[in-house]
């Protein structure tokens, strides 16, 4: 998986996956190219894997992920403007200081998944506060219990 180490606020020194804004003329797929090419230099085909809606109670802020995967790239890797990017294996990937992405990667990664995850992570920066994900069947995590 292709990390990004990131430079600015927000998550400043947290590692994440390759993203951003969406700008005003744009759908979550052309935001997602876009953002992915200028970022790393690479064209990717991706596929929806969720929409988790993110909430940070430190600074009363709400975001929508549109979170995307790829099984494949073209191009030549850059380094970005926003940070330092490194390719991780799976066995090193929970290493990695992910903030509150990290409840949600093993099942937005996971191949044989219903459908996209959805649900939403509650967290204040430095750790997840709350959160629940779901499939098409059922509830995957719902933390606290």
């Amino acid at each position: 998986m292709l990390l990004l180490r990131r430079d600015k606020e927000p998550l400043r020194g947290k590692w994440t996956g390759v993203g951003g804004k969406t700008e005003f003329s744009e759908e979550p797929l052309e935001s997602c190219l876009r953002e992915v090419k200028e970022e790393t230099g690479l064209d990717i085909e991706p596929k929806l894997a969720g929409i988790i809606t993110t909430i940070n109670k430190a600074e009363a802020s709400k975001w929508f992920l549109f979170v995307y995967v790829a099984d494949g790239y073209s191009g030549d890797l850059k380094q970005s403007s926003e940070g330092f990017l490194e390719w991780v294996n799976e066995e090193k990937l929970y290493e990695k200081d992910l903030v509150f992405i990290r409840v949600s990667l093993p099942y937005v990664l996971h191949r044989e998944r219903k459908g996209i995850i959805t649900g939403k992570i509650i967290h204040d920066g430095r750790e997840v506060l709350g959160c629940i994900l779901r499939d098409e069947e059922k509830i995957l995590l719902k933390m606290p219990k």
